[in-house]
């Protein structure tokens, strides 16, 4: 499978970097001939140079129907094309469109029904992670999953805190209207399990082992 990243900017390139780190064959375009010398030399990637938006740019880009295109120019109007080019014209397996205008995230059926697969909006995504740590200031990282339904938040248990010296259980009395567990805890930067969750886990594991199932 090739992955394409159109914009060699700070996303494109942290891009580039995470996957050819993880053995995806990776191909970058930018128009911006620097930056595509300076990502070739450090990293195992294939580069082009030209128009993000452009068909013969995108036809150079080597696109087929086991690519996945990965918009993130800082021009809205070029990803859209980008993705519906790459779409109707190379049938590409899935498009990655990044907005900077997140009104467009709710109605991506205005551009053609199915040329964006996955909107993403990473300055929305900053902004949301910085109101949820203002409003929750003991947290250190807050992670959200199932569209918000889930969170994983991180807290550092102060000397002093409510979090020390007291059983797990009881942590339960402070906020008793979440549904919440502990999963793991770190100490020494090294992480372990509950013992409360590890019975869990070890239940779960053989009530849904095969032959439990049978």
């Amino acid at each position: 499978m090739k992955i394409v990243i159109l914009g060699a900017g700070r996303i494109g390139g942290s891009l580039a970097r995470n996957l050819s780190k993880n053995n995806y064959q990776v191909l970058i375009v930018d128009q911006n001939k620097d930056r595509l010398s300076d990502l070739e030399d450090k990293l195992d990637i294939m580069t082009v140079e030209g128009n993000a938006s452009s068909l013969l740019t995108l036809k150079k880009s080597g696109l087929d129907d086991d690519t996945i295109v990965i918009a993130v120019t800082s021009n809205d109007d070029a990803n859209i094309i980008a993705c519906q080019i790459s779409k109707n014209a190379f049938n590409v397996k899935k498009t990655i469109c990044r907005f900077k205008d997140d009104s467009y995230i709710n109605q991506l059926d205005i551009f053609g029904e199915g040329i964006i697969d996955i909107p993403i909006s990473p300055e929305n995504e900053v902004t949301s992670h910085l109101i949820e740590l203002i409003k929750h200031p003991g947290a250190e990282q807050i992670e959200e999953f199932a569209e918000g339904k889930v969170k994983l938040v991180s807290v550092k248990a102060k000397k002093k805190g409510k979090l020390v010296g007291r059983e797990l259980k009881h942590i339960k009395d402070d906020i008793p209207d979440v549904d919440a567990y502990i999963p793991s805890i770190y100490r020494k930067g090294k992480p372990f399990i509950p013992k409360a969750i590890r019975l869990l886990k070890r239940m779960m594991r053989y009530i849904l082992s095969p032959q439990r199932l049978i």
